[in-house]
């Protein structure tokens, strides 16, 4: 199985390279962050018989893996490699590991929503003032 330092991943992206990246975390996750370019495939739906024609660059393209910590995404590269696909590349340590480097990820706003109406309930609640919350999104 091959892997790849979020860091590595992290260049290819900034020089333009070409990549391809399915996270496997559930789509609740993926959609309050994820790597920049990266698609969904939620683990459970992980299945050579949907992966090869959800393909977005031709096949003999390395095809990178990222989880919450890496283990679905070995374990999901095992299984494929099993099945002849050997150019399945795990992002190594998952998102954890992405992250713990700074490196970016997209947000989405429902995130960011959710985000500024739970804050909101804690200035109501008296927990943080509202200049607190105001730096939190960045307003100050």
């Amino acid at each position: 199985m091959k892997t790849i330092h979020p860091l590595e991943l992290e260049a290819r992206i900034e020089a333009n390279e070409t990549v391809e990246i399915l996270d496997l975390r559930p789509r609740c996750q993926f959609e309050k962050r994820h790597v920049r370019g990266s698609r969904s495939l939620p683990f459970n739906e992980f299945h050579a018989r949907t992966l090869v024609p959800s393909r977005e660059l031709p096949l003999p393209e390395p095809l990178y893996l990222i989880s919450e910590r890496g283990e679905h995404a070995q374990i999901a590269a095992d299984s494929m490699e099993q099945q002849g696909l050997d150019n399945l590349v795990v992002v190594e340590g998952g998102m954890h590991n992405w992250e713990s480097n700074g490196l970016p990820v997209d947000r989405s706003q429902s995130a960011t929503n959710w985000v500024a109406e739970h804050h909101k309930k804690m200035v109501d609640l008296g927990a943080v003032t509202d200049l607190s919350v105001m730096a939190m999104l960045g307003q100050v």
